[in-house]
């Protein structure tokens, strides 16, 4: 089992995302049809698991249900919050792009069906009179603050084959990591609801930098973001890009003259590796592994053991009752979530296109102690968009199983959209995401005033303007 995040889903892979665009595909910063994009703020949120839905009972109140079942669960959670994110595109078909966000991941493997949901239930007639064996659970959470800059050109274009290429560079201010592994526990439910373990491998932590917290080991209240580790190298994305140059008619005025295009090409297949890196963290002062049962402990009612637990020291003195603890300290590594992305984007003209976008966890191959990782997936979105508006219907399948509809638009500086439009209408909900951005941006190929003065041509996507037609435009300003 694993976790997978989307993020500006179906809109991502638009040379029209901008700025945006580059968290996938770095090289996207290279002649890009914006003269500038900046981002003045931006969000995507994704939760989704088969743990419990959230649905009405019977007053009309949310609720949530556990699911049963024997398959494996899962949990993910993806979330950031960004702005004040630019792109620039300079001479000789180069740019630059910059950005800054907060980062929030959750990567649960291995978890396997009958402990997590019996938690707080074990005297359900479902689980009593029954023995279990190899449990397993392993949990990796983390939030980050990120700056990236972005450079990226073109290497070759002959006027049929273009090449591109982008690097990103990442400084990143660890914010907090927990983490938990249990992985074994062996254990028998009488008809009473009274667990007795014969094996119970369990370790779990978390970064110093939260001791200070309620929540953890402290007694001050959790401000978000927590205060940091400090800001250090975190990871690059490298980028490859090569588009096919289309030779279709150039659109044309009401009166009958040519119009630049903003995308020039037929298709393009690119490739990318992103989120080289890891984390670093200090062992938190509640962090423990256990070393075996404690042999002076009863036979444990379980939901009495883990009721009522308000911190991680809390929880972990509880265990304390069952289990011989011992303390976890020093240095760990977490990796961030390295993945290869392949992606193939054709342009049919007349302003439609269609992506098919695949991701592919390369977390295994970090040398750290923990991961946070994408699932292996694929995304097929056909989208009809211009300079100034845009239409996204991604599709999302997951080699868990996994599929959902996305539906996003945008229109001048705003995009919104949703990551899963089944649950919008869906009585039982296992899944919520949404996105929006804000966008300032020009238009190589558009024009605000009657004459384009320079070889920049720009314009803007935020108003309605006749583009200049091509023989009016100037590359001098005195004329």
């Amino acid at each position: 089992m694993g976790v997978w995040a989307q993020q500006f889903n179906g809109f991502i892979n638009s040379d029209f995302s901008g700025v945006i665009g580059l968290r996938d595909q770095p090289a996207l910063v290279a002649k890009s049809p914006y003269k500038f994009d900046f981002n003045l703020v931006n969000a995507n949120l994704y939760l989704s698991n088969d743990i419990a839905v959230l649905t009405n009972d019977s007053e009309g109140n949310s609720v949530f249900i556990r699911q049963d079942g024997l398959e494996e669960r899962y949990l993910s959670a993806n979330a950031s919050l960004g702005g004040f994110s630019a792109l620039l595109s300079l001479s000789r078909n180069r740019g630059f792009g910059f950005s800054y966000r907060m980062r929030a991941m959750a990567n649960g493997t291995d978890i396997s069906p009958n402990f997590i949901i019996q938690i707080n239930r074990f005297a359900s007639p479902a689980f009593t009179d029954r023995s279990y064996a190899n449990e397993t659970l392993r949990l990796s959470t983390a939030t980050w603050q990120e700056y990236a800059f972005t450079y990226g050109g073109v290497l070759k274009d002959d006027g049929y084959h273009r090449w591109k290429m982008g690097v990103t560079l990442k400084a990143a201010n660890p914010s907090g990591h927990v983490w938990m592994d249990l992985s074994d526990a062996d254990y028998d439910i009488d008809n009473s609801g009274i667990v007795d373990f014969s094996t119970f491998n369990i370790s779990a932590g978390y970064s110093a930098n939260l001791d200070r917290y309620e929540q953890f080991d402290g007694t001050e209240a959790m401000q978000l973001p927590p205060k940091g580790t400090g800001l250090t190298f975190g990871g690059a994305d490298i980028g490859l890009v090569y588009e096919r140059v289309a030779y279709r008619p150039d659109p044309k005025t009401a009166a009958g003259t040519s119009l630049n295009r903003d995308l020039d090409y037929e298709f393009r297949v690119s490739a990318s590796i992103t989120d080289i890196g890891t984390l670093k963290f200090e062992q938190g002062a509640a962090s423990f592994i256990s070393t075996g049962l404690d042999p002076g402990a009863n036979t444990a009612n379980l939901d009495n053991v883990l009721d009522g637990i308000g911190s991680f020291r809390e929880f972990r003195d509880s265990l304390n009752t069952l289990l011989q603890l011992q303390d976890v300290s020093g240095a760990y590594s977490v990796s961030l979530p390295t993945a290869f992305r392949l992606n193939y984007d054709y342009n049919f003209g007349n302003n439609l296109f269609f992506n098919v976008a695949a991701v592919a966890d390369l977390s295994w191959v970090m040398p750290t102690d923990y991961r946070l990782s994408y699932i292996n997936s694929i995304t097929v979105t056909p989208r009809y968009e211009t300079g100034l508006y845009g239409l996204y219907l991604p599709v999302f399948h997951n080699f868990e199983g996994d599929t959902q509809l996305g539906l996003a638009g945008r229109y001048g500086p705003l995009t919104i959209g949703t990551h899963a439009l089944g649950t919008l209408f869906a009585p039982e909900k296992k899944s919520v995401g949404f996105f929006f951005s804000i966008n300032l941006n020009q238009l190589k190929a558009n024009s605000r005033k009657p004459y384009c003065f320079g070889s920049s041509r720009t314009g803007s996507a935020l108003v309605r303007k006749e583009r200049t037609p091509l023989y009016k435009r100037k590359k001098f300003i005195f004329f």
